[in-house]
């Protein structure tokens, strides 16, 4: 006689085997959509929410403010690098040791970042964790104490970021204070070392009470509520506008760090575009990457570009790659060299002539185009890239825009858009930055601007 027990476990297995299959195709990615839909709440006093329910197993919030190292005073200079060191530092309620023990308690992650026009607070983790400690992030990014031991312990701790900047961070930065003579943009995010330990929790305290202010900051949000974060931003009683905007104007010039070795890093730029207008600022991107932003391929060598066929057939760590880089009023469009001392001046000066040459070819731009495209999708892809981008777009322009909003503006961008702003490149007084062994690096004033 035959047993239908066999049979019947087969026909169960497979049954349960379906369903898996049905709900994992059901099933969210574990990252999240990226295509999600933002909604925008500005609040009476000012303050603008944005949200995207991306179905992530991770929740973001943020808290943004227009704080970043531009703003800062003659007698503040170093204080937004001193304001993420201190971040996570003891509160009007909570010490350090409370912060810390019960953001770790859930499970969630707490950081803070900088940049030259912003400073943002986010907390990280599963809803149900991102939920319980968002009074936490509250307290951090708006009850700050400053006790003066606390920021005094942090001094060998800003020593030490001083110290492990790459050249290549260095180049950018110092490029930055050229371009804008040393105001606005031009102030760096790193304090300078003349300043270590004496910036006191008084200019601290001021900096943050001129522009942690309700019209200069923004919530954002990613797989959270709508309605609970709007509801979560009204609770932080921000009041105020802070003052006007004063707004950098590109300059152009030259700045030379003479450190030896047997490297030259070389960061070379004119004027780019600004975040004022979307259609623009996607135009330099399409160029960035049709120069040449490198390969994305690992352990594979780029040859196609504009700046990789500038590049000797060899094995030496050679490397020219374009970068843009836009803010809310101003940009900086250029290339950043590292390379052999002995053959730094020479790329340096191929670098600026496709610069001042002010055209891209039919294919650069459609693999420009193509690049981009894809370098946007994977960022909203990544939950950490998108709460940047939420919270830039929030707080400096007051209008995100999704990715398929995103992408359809970029689908518009013909080849005239991309030529048009190369020429604004060329068309502008260059700025130069160096690092490293400079003997053979020409000077500003040596070569064709």
């Amino acid at each position: 006689m035959t047993s239908n027990l066999t049979k019947a476990s087969l026909i169960k297995t497979l049954a349960v085997r379906g369903l898996a299959n049905a709900c994992a195709s059901q099933a969210a990615p574990v990252g999240g959509y990226s295509d999600y839909q933002v909604d925008t709440t500005v609040l009476p006093n000012k303050v603008v929410v944005a949200s995207g329910e991306n179905e992530s197993l991770i929740s973001r919030v943020s808290i943004v403010f227009r704080a970043g190292s531009r703003y800062e005073t003659s007698d503040s200079l170093g204080a937004a690098h001193v304001l993420r060191i201190s971040a996570g530092l003891s509160t009007k309620n909570a010490s350090q040791f409370a912060i810390i023990r019960n953001v770790q308690e859930v499970g969630a992650s707490l950081t803070c970042s900088v940049d030259r026009e912003t400073i943002s607070y986010t907390l990280e983790g599963t809803r149900s964790a991102v939920e319980a400690t968002l009074p936490i992030l509250k307290s951090v990014a708006l009850e700050q104490c400053f006790k003066p031991w606390e920021v005094a312990d942090n001094v060998p701790r800003l020593r030490l970021e001083l110290a492990t900047r790459p050249p290549q961070l260095r180049a950018i930065d110092l490029l930055h204070k050229a371009a804008y003579h040393s105001r606005g943009l031009g102030h760096s995010i790193y304090i300078a070392k003349y300043n270590l330990g004496k910036i006191s929790p008084e200019t601290l305290q001021y900096h943050v009470q001129e522009n942690f202010v309700a019209g200069r900051c923004a919530v954002v949000g990613l797989g959270v509520n709508h309605k609970d974060l709007v509801g979560f931003a009204d609770c932080l009683h921000l009041s105020g506008t802070g003052g006007a905007d004063k707004a950098s104007q590109y300059k152009g010039g030259e700045i030379r760090s003479d450190k030896g070795g047997h490297f030259a890093h070389i960061a070379i730029a004119g004027e780019g575009g600004s975040m004022k207008t979307l259609k623009e600022a996607l135009a330099f991107s399409v160029l960035q990457r049709a120069l040449g932003a490198g390969t994305y391929i690992k352990y594979a060598n780029e040859n196609n570009s504009p700046f990789a066929k500038l590049l000797p057939n060899s094995i030496a760590a050679n490397t020219i790659n374009a970068f843009n880089v836009s803010y809310s009023d101003s940009g900086l469009f250029g290339a950043l060299i590292s390379a052999e001392s002995n053959k730094a001046g020479a790329l340096a000066e191929g670098v600026i002539k496709i610069l001042k040459g002010g055209q891209v070819s039919n294919e650069d731009f459609e693999r420009g185009k193509r690049q981009t495209k894809t370098a946007i999708t994977l960022a909203y892809e990544s939950g950490c890239n998108g709460i940047v981008e939420l919270g830039n777009s929030a707080v400096l322009a007051g209008c995100p825009t999704n990715l398929c909003e995103l992408l359809k503006v970029l689908d518009g961008i013909t080849q005239s858009d991309v030529s048009s702003a190369a020429t604004k490149v060329a068309k502008s007084k260059l700025s130069i930055a160096s690092v490293g062994n400079l003997s053979c690096v020409p000077f500003l004033d040596e070569v064709s601007c």
